[in-house]
């Protein structure tokens, strides 16, 4: 039931917000996996949401380092890869055989799904922010997990580096486009103390 309700806040409140939920409480599952593919579902195919405007997103998602950015991507891949129900459900969003069929499908280059648009990103992405943001790219929804970990504190340096990271990220998003902030506190001085000083994202604390 609690997992239920957090589905429900998330759902109704999905941007602009911090969500610093202690660990094994379903945060990553339920913002940067759920919430992205239940976004992808209802802004593309022949009968989009009209709250979308006629937009098929993109999405990038940044993690401290690519490898764990990577990890968030590659669950995704896979649900759109395995999922038969959802596939019957979706003919006109997810390919029958993305490896074939997408024009790019990898953990490297991203993933795209069908769409009528032809922007210069994948549907989604997958970066680190301090080893090789992309250049040129522009992502309606910003998704930040894991930006900070316990190796990101050991020094002020270290965490002076991932919020300068971080705020030089914030140029790959598109015009109007929104940012979720998804983590776990490991220093009282780390990036998330900053992300909320300077009112970048509202906190959600649980």
């Amino acid at each position: 039931s609690w997992l239920f309700e957090r589905c429900k806040e998330v759902e109704c409140n999905p941007n602009g917000y911090l969500d610093l939920w202690a660990r094994e409480h379903y945060k990553s599952t339920i913002i940067t996996y759920a919430l992205t593919i239940q976004d992808i579902l209802a802004s593309h195919g022949d009968d989009p949401l009209e709250c979308w405007e006629g937009k098929e997103p993109v999405f990038g998602i940044f993690s401290h380092t690519r490898p764990i950015a990577k990890g968030f991507l590659r669950q995704i891949k896979r649900e759109f890869e395995a999922n038969v129900v959802l596939r019957e459900a979706f003919p006109d969003i997810i390919w029958d055989n993305p490896q074939a069929q997408s024009p790019k499908w990898s953990e490297d280059d991203g993933i795209v799904l069908k769409r009528k648009s032809n922007p210069n990103a994948a549907t989604v992405e997958a970066y680190g922010l301090v080893d090789g943001q992309p250049t040129g790219k522009h992502f309606d929804v910003l998704i930040y997990d894991d930006i900070v970990t316990d190796k990101s504190v050991n020094t002020m340096t270290m965490i002076a580096k991932t919020t300068d990271a971080l705020a030089l990220s914030y140029n790959l998003g598109a015009h109007g486009g929104v940012r979720r902030f998804i983590g776990t506190r490991y220093h009282y001085s780390d990036t998330y103390r900053e992300v909320l000083r300077r009112g970048t994202a509202k906190e959600r604390r649980y």
